[in-house]
């Protein structure tokens, strides 16, 4: 059994005019010790489908179909108190923006020896302990769990949430763009430290990114979404040799490559569709170069080509 299998999951937010679907009908599955990336352009699903997961949706926002089974229970049908010895302890998150997930008026240390305190019964003398061990782990000095988070560089306070995040030794870390503010040299640190403690500590990985290149770094297979809906699902050698799906080979012919001089960088054109009014059939017809009549009247379905999966009318059942 997968640690984590999400079937048909559909979270949409209320808005004025309607809903928008901003996971629609996405299925997945994560083994124990993978690490999945998970990528697309803003707005496609993807930070919605990790606060799923971690039960910390917006008022606005509904599950309104599917299912999150974990470790054999379905978390949508958890109530809040029983979720609580979760979030945390066996699904943990590193959010996008450390600073706006830190109090301002409490020390470092104080966060990690929260979370700790929160679902194990020590002293808050072992907790700070373990919490400065913990700092120790991800490369910052111990003591400089008692200073607060506006003292740290935006660096450190991406490896003090990653060293919160793994407090409690979780099955499943879920990273939420964790690089999207560091320059490249703190980002590639990061990204090595997320590496190195994923295979220490055997745990599962999600990673999401907009950054199709970064994700190739740390993830073992990847997911393309695109408008709420997930289109490819292959492991990561076969994404970047191969892309089938049209809006995969887009993400990848706009990565830059230095040994190449005479590249010449391609662009997807058009923007993502209104996901309160999503087009009808593909959602990606109308930035398609294939496009063909069928795409725009029905959706295609998710079909499985070899080891692989993309939702594609270019492809059928069993092709390559």
């Amino acid at each position: 059994m997968p640690l984590l299998e999400i079937r048909g999951l559909k979270v949409y937010y209320r808005a004025r005019d309607g809903w928008v679907k901003a996971v629609d009908n996405v299925d997945l599955n994560l083994e124990r010790g993978e690490s999945l990336g998970l990528v697309g352009e803003s707005g496609s699903g993807k930070s919605t489908l990790a606060l799923a997961l971690m039960k910390l949706l917006p008022p606005q926002a509904r599950i309104l179909g599917g299912s999150i089974i974990f470790k054999g229970r379905d978390l949508t049908r958890l109530p809040e108190e029983e979720y609580r010895k979760i979030r945390g302890k066996e699904i943990s998150m590193i959010f996008q923006d450390p600073m706006t997930s830190f109090n301002p008026l409490m020390k470092i240390g104080d966060h990690i020896t929260e979370i700790i305190m929160a679902h194990e019964k020590v002293s808050k003398g072992e907790a700070w302990e373990r919490a400065e061990k913990l700092l120790e782990t991800v490369g910052i000095p111990g003591e400089r769990a008692r200073d607060y988070p506006h003292q740290f560089s935006g660096g450190m306070r991406q490896r003090a949430m990653i060293a919160i995040a793994l407090a409690l030794n979780p099955d499943l870390l879920i990273a939420d763009e964790p690089t999207t503010a560091l320059d490249v040299i703190v980002q590639a640190q990061i990204l090595d430290l997320i590496r190195k403690l994923k295979e220490k500590m055997n745990m599962a990985l999600l990673f999401i990114s907009h950054d199709i290149s970064v994700v190739m770094e740390v993830a073992d297979r990847i997911g393309v979404m695109y408008a709420g809906h997930l289109v490819e699902l292959a492991d990561v050698y076969s994404i970047a040799e191969d892309p089938l799906h049209p809006y995969t080979k887009g993400l990848i012919r706009s990565i830059p490559n230095i040994l190449l001089s005479d590249q010449k960088l391609e662009s997807i054109p058009g923007s993502p569709p209104d996901l309160s009014n999503p087009p009808p059939g593909c959602r990606f017809h109308p930035r398609c170069p294939y496009a063909m009549d069928i795409c725009k009247r029905e959706e295609p379905p998710m079909i499985k080509v070899n080891d692989r999966y993309v939702k594609c009318f270019l492809y059928r059942k069993g092709d390559r």
